[in-house]
């Protein structure tokens, strides 16, 4: 979507609709409590458009956390106290998180994307949002075609 505030709070609901459907994933009831409370202080973030595309970064992160049903830093501790960009370097990632490469920094293809979201027209947004199982594999195919120049 774009980076205007409507845009940008639409994604944080839509984030927050997510978090709290897979929510059961977590099995301690301590971590649901902590989630609960990272998307209360994530709520409140939304003075600059800066801030709220920063929300947005810790709300797809906390998304990935609750799907896989096991809390990683900074979620599995509460929220701390402070305005959101002061707590950007505890994203994976660090503090570059936020741009395009900077969530890459932690996987095993270093600061480059895998080919495959190079070469993929939305950047691989759409492989990025769908499930990864703990075990077995994950199959995508796609099939298109192009007009004949």
């Amino acid at each position: 979507m774009g980076d205007t505030a409507e845009d940008l709070n639409y994604d944080c609901n839509y984030n927050m609709f997510l978090t709290k459907s897979t929510l059961a994933n977590l099995t301690a009831l301590d971590d649901r409590q902590k989630v609960v409370r990272w998307m209360r202080k994530l709520a409140t973030c939304n003075r600059t458009i800066n801030e709220m595309k920063l929300r947005n970064d810790f709300m797809y992160y906390l998304v990935i956390n609750v799907q896989k049903g096991e809390l990683r830093p900074p979620f599995n501790e509460n929220p701390p106290p402070g305005p959101l960009p002061s707590l950007a370097h505890l994203l994976p990632g660090g503090a570059e998180a936020a741009g395009d490469e900077g969530a890459w920094t932690d996987s095993p293809f270093g600061k480059q994307k895998p080919m495959l979201y190079q070469h993929s027209p939305d950047g691989g947004a759409f492989l990025a949002a769908q499930p990864v199982p703990r075990c077995g594999a994950f199959c995508y195919l796609a099939v298109v075609s192009r007009a004949k120049p």
